[in-house]
């Protein structure tokens, strides 16, 4: 736990109210439970961005993943977070964060919305979620982007943090995606299921 503390430090955000285990709302949403920083190392070793990316978090939280991908990679970065008391906390971990990491406001963009009702961005390309809401939502949401992709032609990648099997059942029954690796993260030896799945949508396959 001080490594984890340590890498807030190092970005200057305070993210550790999201670290206790996940609860599920009534509506299916889950609340905000962090990836560890160890985690996020491997996951970004076997998934590299390039600044011209655009990183969209689901259920971003505290904005860890956002944060700390925006820092190593310089990506463009969206979050996306439904409750309004988490979201005035990333706002206030954004403003710290760019007071430290200069000239990174115009990268870095956070919206207080439902997943759904969120317009994926013509050049949004990497989006993340770890089991942030119902997988009625996700199927919502996954329509999105093939329609972002219909409407603007572009290679994308979706990743999935320790996916329930009603995910990974919404993943392939669209038949967009094709998983391209799964990594396999720091529990991995104790719990199967601590991995992400990538997955890849050819601008050619819609």
């Amino acid at each position: 736990m001080d490594n984890e503390r340590q890498f807030d430090e190092f970005l200057g955000i305070n993210t550790f109210s999201g670290m206790s285990e996940s609860i599920t709302e009534e509506n299916g949403d889950n609340l905000y439970q962090a990836t560890y920083y160890k985690d996020l190392i491997t996951i970004f070793n076997e998934v590299s961005l390039e600044p011209e990316d655009v990183l969209v978090d689901f259920g971003c939280g505290l904005g860890r993943v956002l944060f700390y991908g925006n820092s190593r990679h310089y990506c463009r970065t969206v979050g996306i977070e439904k409750d309004s008391q988490i979201f005035e906390e990333l706002l206030a971990n954004r403003d710290m964060y760019q007071s430290k990491f200069l000239e990174q406001e115009d990268r870095m963009h956070f919206h207080n919305t439902d997943a759904a009702e969120y317009e994926i961005g013509d050049e949004d390309n990497y989006f993340y979620f770890f089991n942030p809401f119902s997988a009625d939502t996700f199927k919502r949401v996954l329509k999105n982007i093939i329609a972002s992709v219909k409407r603007a032609p572009r290679d994308i990648y979706v990743m999935t943090y320790y996916p329930t099997f009603e995910y990974q059942k919404e993943i392939r029954d669209c038949r967009y995606f094709v998983l391209k690796k799964i990594v396999k993260l720091s529990g991995y030896e104790e719990d199967p299921d601590e991995k992400v799945y990538v997955y890849h949508l050819s601008r050619y396959f819609v």
